[in-house]
């Protein structure tokens, strides 16, 4: 998603959506070689063509590599790729060579896979290396899946697997799936408290054109339509209470698709035709969904980062985070943020973000300032456990700001 600007005290967020496409630019090549002064990496399964930083674009062709591989994995019961055919991807470090590649089609988007040629795009301006990550992630799996399983996904399955590889983390080494992050269950709890998701029914019947038409003409219909296409799919993988039950019907369902059945009626064979109960078993689960603990922690991390920032701008640093902690805690400084219809506000016990997942509050050795070269603030660093280590970066922006991005780092033996 797009980053939006932050103010002390808010942030807000603006939406980017991320479409399956097909048009073909009549003049695409010559976009291309006009848009931007690109270089060629060649990874083990991508021909990436990019702009970015070198040390960056190289950490997101390994990335790449290590999704495409965990896909392959995943999908292996589909039939192989042809290995001597390497995806397309074009990354930008500029928004307007993106809008010069897709002809000013997509506004919103932050990155985009077309089919018609095989190809994903995206760019870094405006949505941070963050923002970025989740957007290849996202469209990476679109990429894969149309060569795996082939045009036949329903939107809703397509888009709600594609989010859910794009929550990934990754850790340097491998990617740890079933994340919940704090901000998905916000809108679920939201969409549920207002009676907003859509009827299965419905969302069952939804084609591409319909689903883009709702992100055009109502975002925050789009915000509803897209966080529930992820809640069913995580559903349908990791059921509740650790009860996988419905993962072997929903590779039933893939299977049925590639080898050509109409997606409703693959599903209503895989599953059943008794689409209100499969609802309401899903009602049950998401009234009960809680953040997961990776991401949690990441969430904490970023409430810190953007507190960080604002203090920056206001022309106040920190020399340690005992002092920065002490700061946050007598002036009960807070943070608001809103995004669409969804408002919230940091706990009031401000205690929580310098803190365990128990609660205990972590010590020098555990959260701490780690200064790295001329970046406009030093890195703080999370030992958020003995297998999780988190470390947020800042980077000098457009127009002054600073941008920040977190990675999980494997903690050192």
């Amino acid at each position: 998603m797009n980053a939006g600007e932050r103010r002390f005290g808010a942030r807000r967020a603006v939406r980017a959506s991320h479409f399956l496409f097909s048009a073909l630019c009549l003049l695409f090549v010559q976009q291309i070689s006009s848009a931007a002064d690109l270089r060629t990496l060649r990874s083990a399964h991508y021909l990436i063509h990019t702009d970015l930083e070198t040390s960056f674009a190289e950490e997101l062709a390994r990335r790449l590599d290590a999704m495409y591989d965990d896909y392959s994995r995943r999908l292996a019961g589909f039939g192989a790729i042809d290995s001597n055919e390497k995806f397309e991807v074009y990354l930008f470090a500029n928004r307007a060579d993106y809008m010069r590649l897709t002809q000013n089609r997509y506004p919103n988007t932050g990155g985009i896979f077309m089919s018609s040629r095989n190809l994903l795009a995206a760019y870094l301006e405006g949505q941070g290396r963050d923002g970025l990550r989740r957007a290849i992630q996202h469209e990476a799996f679109h990429q894969f899946a149309f060569a795996a399983i082939g045009p036949g996904l329903p939107t809703w399955l397509n888009e709600g697997l594609a989010q859910y590889f794009e929550e990934g983390i990754w850790t340097g080494a491998q990617f740890r799936f079933e994340q919940v992050p704090p901000r998905r269950v916000r809108q679920l709890q939201h969409d549920i408290a207002k009676n907003q998701l859509v009827p299965f029914r419905t969302m069952l019947a939804t084609t591409d054109a319909q689903w883009q038409a709702t992100l055009t003409g109502d975002a925050d219909r789009g915000a509803t339509q897209y966080n529930q296409a992820w809640a069913m799919t995580h559903f349908l993988i990791h059921g509740s209470n650790g009860d996988v039950k419905y993962r072997p019907l929903l590779i039933d369902m893939l299977k049925r698709i590639h080898a050509g059945a109409d997606a409703q009626v693959a599903f209503a064979e895989a599953f059943s035709p008794n689409v209100d109960g499969f609802q309401a078993r899903f009602e049950e689960f998401a009234a009960k969904l809680e953040p997961s603990p990776e991401a949690t922690m990441i969430e904490r991390q970023t409430v810190l980062a953007d507190l960080l920032v604002e203090f920056a701008r206001t022309g106040k640093r920190f020399g340690d985070v005992r002092s920065f902690r002490e700061e946050v805690i007598e002036h009960n400084t807070r943070l608001r943020y809103e995004k669409g219809q969804i408002k919230w506000q940091t706990s009031p016990d401000q205690r929580v973000y310098f803190s365990d997942l128990s609660g205990r509050q972590l010590d020098g050795n555990e959260l701490y300032f780690d200064r790295r070269g001329t970046s406009p603030l030093p890195d703080l660093v999370c030992r958020a456990s003995d297998a999780l280590r988190l470390r947020t970066r800042f980077h000098d922006a457009a127009n002054g700001r600073i941008e920040h991005e977190v990675v999980c780092e494997l903690p050192s033996r």
